[in-house]
């Protein structure tokens, strides 16, 4: 689906993957491409998976603010992940314990604290938040749901929109789990 060789280097497999989605978004390639678009982002996530190394765990005094920050490393994935959490999975997925509609809603609120949605589809579900932060250019967040057996993954695609470079994609991934957490209830944070 990517159009790599088994044995390519992972930078080659994100390198083919970003090409690839942000050639057949549909807000590019018109929505007849959201089939589409939904394949190459399985793909990439069953390969992602199977790349992802095991970390440890991140200590409370490594929490970040609701800025960026230029790079820190990125929080562990807890097995399996309770009902009520929103985790870090890596640079650019966060697990939630609820089903994909209740994660959906609950992104679509953090998406209208981080900047302006721009683009929203149920169905796949896809939604694209368009966001600036101090010192960065703007920038196009795309968030993706996939449902797993025992959680929700949202993996969150950041391209700069204007001609220089935009922010990590951890630290704007960083940004959208703190405002999830404080739309969280009080007692349901992990």
């Amino acid at each position: 689906m990517l159009g790599i060789a088994p044995e390519a280097p992972w930078q080659d497999v994100r390198r083919a993957y970003r090409a690839l989605i942000r050639a057949s978004h549909p807000d590019r390639a018109g929505a007849g491409s959201t089939g589409e678009a939904v394949n190459i982002i399985e793909a990439y996530s069953v390969l992602r998976t199977a790349h992802a190394p095991a970390r440890a765990p991140r200590s409370e005094t490594d929490a970040r603010p609701t800025r960026l920050k230029q790079a820190t490393p990125p929080a562990p994935a807890p097995v399996p992940v309770a009902p009520t959490a929103i985790v870090r999975v890596d640079d650019d997925t966060i697990a939630f314990g609820a089903p994909a509609d209740e994660a959906f809603l609950l992104l679509l609120e953090a998406g209208h604290d981080i900047g302006e949605l721009t683009y929203v589809d149920r169905s796949v579900p896809i939604l694209e938040v368009i966001c600036q932060f101090v010192g960065w250019p703007a920038l196009s967040l795309v968030i993706t749901l996939q449902g797993r057996m025992d959680r929700t993954e949202a993996f969150c695609t950041v391209v700069s929109i204007e001609a220089r470079p935009g922010p990590p994609t951890a630290d704007v991934v960083d940004v959208l789990v703190d405002l999830l957490h404080q739309r969280q209830p009080v007692g349901r944070q992990e």
